[in-house]
């Protein structure tokens, strides 16, 4: 049974997808800050932190995946998808999303193909990162549902 969601749920969840994209970024503003500042607006101050137009400009970025999300993974819009095609479509949206502002907010040189490495590597550890956090909570989640589940049977005795 799916949950009917608010509009706070979607704001919670553009709002946790920016926080964990400005942690990343910060964290690699202090790893390679200085050397990328000159090749890369996403770091033009170095190891001083990220400029306010990189913010917006990530802030953006999370909400067009909140709603790539929304449209993925809401069985009102796609009915017939398995979770696997689902997540593989969202996955090539969001990196054609992603090329799209490295071309036009010039995040990284587009013809570097070490930007493109770099671009993979934050990637990948970010989506492994997202997949193990969403596996421990429908863990979780699964965990609480079969105590509930067991005491409504012990109830019923």
């Amino acid at each position: 049974m799916e949950e009917n969601k608010t509009i706070f749920d979607y704001c919670g969840a553009v709002f946790l997808t920016f926080g964990f994209s400005i942690l990343v970024m910060s964290i690699f503003c202090i790893l390679v800050g200085e050397e990328a500042g000159t090749v890369s607006s996403l770091y033009a101050l170095g190891k001083d932190g990220l400029s306010l137009s990189t913010i917006w400009q990530l802030f953006g970025v999370s909400v067009c995946i909140t709603l790539l999300r929304v449209l993925f993974f809401t069985d009102r819009l796609i009915r017939r998808m398995s979770v696997t095609l689902r997540t593989v479509c969202m996955l090539l949206c969001v990196i054609g999303l992603i090329v799209l502002c490295a071309k036009g907010f010039g995040w990284f040189p587009v013809d570097m193909w070490q930007a493109w490495a770099g671009f993979a590597a934050s990637f990948g550890v970010c989506f492994v990162g997202s997949c193990l956090l969403m596996f421990l909570k429908e863990r979780t989640q699964n965990r609480r549902m079969e105590e509930a589940l067991a005491r409504a049977k012990e109830q019923e005795k």
